[in-house]
Order: C-alpha cells, then sequence, then structure tokens
C-alpha cells in the first residue's frame, strides 16, 4: 500500500520575492487570477518552481506542477484588512504597497 504523507515543515520566503512569486501564479493562472482567493500555497508552489527551495526540488512533477499543500485539510485564502484577496488583489497590493481599502476605494472609482 502507498500512501502520500505530508509532514509540517517551517520556511522562510525573503519579502522582497514576494511580488515577483505573486506575478508568476498570477500569469500561470491567466484570467482565472481574478477569481482565484490567494494562499499561501500559491506563493510556495511558484517558490519551488522557481528553485528558490531546493530542498522541495523532488516535489516538481514531469509536467512542472508541484505537489505541496500549505495548510491542512484545505488551503486558507489570504487575507489583508480582514478581507480574503484574489491573486490579482494581493498583487497589486504588494506592488503598490497598498491597503485593502485603498485598493477598493480604487477599483470602484474605475
Amino acid at each position: 500500500m502507498q500512501v502520500k504523507v505530508y509532514t509540517p515543515r517551517i520556511i522562510e520566503i525573503p519579502s522582497e520575492y514576494l511580488p515577483a512569486l505573486a506575478k508568476r501564479a498570477a500569469d500561470s493562472l491567466g484570467e482565472r487570477a481574478g477569481e482565484i482567493s490567494a494562499t499561501r500555497g500559491h506563493l510556495v508552489r511558484q517558490a519551488v518552481q522557481d528553485g528558490l527551495i531546493r530542498e522541495f526540488d523532488d516535489l516538481i512533477s514531469e509536467d512542472g506542477t508541484v505537489d505541496l499543500v500549505c495548510d491542512p485539510g484545505m488551503e486558507i485564502p489570504l487575507e489583508l484588512e480582514n478581507q480574503t484577496l484574489t491573486l490579482t488583489e494581493l498583487l497589486e497590493a504588494l506592488h503598490y504597497k497598498r491597503s485593502w481599502s485603498e485598493m477598493k476605494s480604487k477599483n470602484e472609482a474605475a
């Protein structure tokens, strides 16, 4: 019998890498990036694909996907000021270092 197990590990991704990781993760999802809630998993899987976390290279499959889950049960969406963000909104917040209220008012004005 084969059973896949996930063991908890703590990793560190430097904050300065987050905007680029969010951008590549959003780009890989295309138009769906504006609909899908951003998770730590998106950022960590992208970091593994980019070679930033070499200890997880063995989790990259032949098709380039990364078999990794960051939250038990399901991946928990990232929030800013108690609001869930899509990958596109996360990218915008990281890139422009805006608060949720600034982003919301900008989107409502458009």
